[in-house]
C-alpha cells in the first residue's frame, strides 16, 4: 500500500503544482485547486474504503502523513477563499481581517494544546491511538464536507493533523499578506518621529505584563515575548531577553509590586484634578 500511496502523492503533487502556477488570481486559484483536490480525494477514498492495511505502520503512515498532507491543502485553500472573498476594501481593515484569521489559528492551537504539542514535537508514541481506524473512536465531524464522516476513511486525529499543517501554511500566507500591505500603509506618526523609553526597564516590563494580562492586545491572544519584542523595537530599549527575570524582580517586591502603574495612576489623577480647579 505504501508503494501505491507514494505514487499517488507524487502524481498529486505534480498536478497540484501545475494548477498553482496556472493562476495568478488567488480566488481563481482557490476554486481550481479545491475542485482538483476534492476529485483526487474522492478517487483515493474509493480505494481506501475497501482496503485492509497489511501492517499497522502502513495504516499509521496513510492517516498521519498521506491523508493529512492532502486534506491540509484543501483546508488551506478553502480558508483562503473565504478570507479573500469577505475581505474589506481598505488596507487597514484588510490587515485587521488577516490578523483576526491569525488569532483564530492561535486559538485553535490553544484549544488542542495536547495534540498541538504532540504534532510540534514530531512525537510517535500515540500514533496507534491517533492514526488507526476504529469504529469506537470519536470522529471529528467538522469542515470540508464529509471528509470525516466515514469511520473507514478516518481516525480520531487525522483531521486535526491536517488542520495543524494547514494552519502553519495559513500563518505564513497571512503574515506575508500583512507585510505586503504594511509596506504601503502610512502610519499615524511622522516618518522622522523617534520615541525612546526614558524610564527603567523594569518599569516597562511592569507595563507590558499589565497590558498582556488585561488582554489589551489581540483579545489576549498575544504572547508576552511578542509584546516585549514589539515594545523593544518601538521604544529602542531591549527588554525581550530579560523580561522573565524582570518579572521575577517585580514579584519579589515586598511593598508596591506595581509601583510604576500606581505612579502612572497618581500622576494622571493629579493632572486631572489640577485641570478641574
Amino acid at each position: 500500500m505504501n508503494t501505491f500511496c507514494n505514487i499517488f502523492i507524487n502524481e498529486f503533487e505534480f498536478e497540484y503544482q501545475k494548477i498553482k502556477i496556472t493562476y495568478t488570481n488567488i480566488i481563481k486559484k482557490c476554486y481550481a485547486v479545491i475542485e482538483f483536490i476534492e476529485k483526487k480525494l474522492e478517487d483515493l477514498f474509493l480505494r481506501i474504503r475497501k482496503h485492509k492495511f497489511d501492517e499497522i505502520s502502513d495504516e499509521i503512515y496513510f492517516f498521519k502523513v498521506i491523508k493529512p498532507t492532502i486534506v491540509a491543502k484543501l483546508i488551506y485553500y478553502k480558508t483562503i477563499l473565504k478570507i479573500e472573498i469577505d475581505l474589506p476594501s481598505s488596507k487597514k481593515n484588510k490587515i485587521r481581517a488577516y490578523e483576526k484569521a491569525i488569532n483564530n489559528i492561535y486559538r485553535y492551537s490553544k484549544e488542542n494544546k495536547i495534540f498541538y504539542t504532540y504534532y510540534r514535537s514530531r512525537a510517535t508514541y500515540n500514533d496507534a491511538l491517533y492514526f488507526v481506524r476504529s469504529k469506537k473512536k470519536v470522529i471529528f465531524k467538522q469542515d470540508c464536507n464529509c471528509i470525516n464522516l466515514d469511520s473507514k476513511l478516518s481516525t480520531s486525529h487525522d483531521y486535526i493533523m491536517a488542520k495543524m499543517i494547514a494552519n502553519d501554511m495559513l500563518t505564513e500566507y497571512l503574515e506575508n499578506r500583512i507585510e505586503e500591505l504594511e509596506k504601503n500603509y502610512s502610519t499615524i506618526l511622522p516618518k522622522n518621529t523617534v520615541l525612546n523609553w526614558s524610564g527603567s526597564k523594569v518599569d516597562l516590563v511592569e507595563l507590558v505584563y499589565s497590558l498582556h494580562h488585561s488582554k489589551a492586545f489581540n483579545n489576549g491572544n498575544s504572547d508576552i515575548k511578542e509584546i516585549a519584542a514589539y515594545f523593544s523595537k518601538m521604544f529602542n530599549i531591549e527588554i525581550e531577553d530579560s523580561i522573565y527575570r524582570s518579572y521575577l524582580d517585580i514579584k519579589s517586591r515586598k511593598i508596591d509590586r506595581t509601583k510604576f502603574l500606581k505612579q502612572l495612576s497618581d500622576t494622571l489623577n493629579h493632572k486631572i484634578n489640577e485641570e478641574e480647579k
